[in-house]
């Protein structure tokens, strides 16, 4: 009787581990186009101030602005505040406007926050819709920088010493770039 035998089956790791490699490559290589990363226009608003009057976002085009949206019971955004007033006094000259998005819903507590602080850009009262237009903010402290054109071109989720590095290095890249 012939009795064929076949080799005995040998896995090769390597071998197995280029395979998936390839075919992981080919399936990356046929699945549509890339995310857009281009930076989307910010979403105009008109707010109220704190302190009386509005503000509307579109007049500030031509300017780099930073948008803080916090609350008076958050520690980080509190944290936060100081170094924001910093970069507005300092660079207010090259075009940085910042603009204070607050949350609170009790408004007492908002005042009777601010009568102890020393805070030098405009406090706004954020409503639901704008709220929303920019991602909904479910957590805070969030910060987006707008460039001179009008473009979100940077957020910031959250308040530390290496954000508050990052953020003041890429306001002075925006103030750079030409409208």
């Amino acid at each position: 009787m012939n009795r064929s035998r076949r080799p005995p089956l040998v896995f090769h790791p390597p071998r197995i581990a280029l395979a998936f490699a390839v075919a992981a490559f080919g399936l990356l290589g046929c699945s549509g186009p890339s995310p857009d990363t281009t930076p989307a226009a910010a979403i105009n608003f008109t707010l109220p101030r704190v302190d009386g009057g509005t503000v509307n976002l579109a007049d500030h085009r031509g300017k780099v602005v930073l948008l803080d949206f916090w609350a008076t019971w958050c520690p980080p955004c509190r944290a936060a505040l100081p170094h924001l007033a910093k970069l507005q006094e300092e660079y207010r000259a090259d075009g940085l406007v910042v603009l204070g998005m607050n949350m609170d819903k009790n408004r007492e507590d908002l005042d009777q926050f601010l009568a102890n602080q020393t805070i030098t850009y405009p406090m706004l009262k954020v409503d639901d819709a704008t709220r929303e237009a920019y991602g909904g903010v479910a957590s805070i402290p969030q910060t987006f920088l707008i460039d001179r054109t009008g473009k979100v071109r940077h957020k910031f989720l959250g308040y530390d010493h290496k954000i508050a590095a990052q953020m003041e290095t890429l306001i002075r890249e925006l103030l750079l770039e030409s409208p």
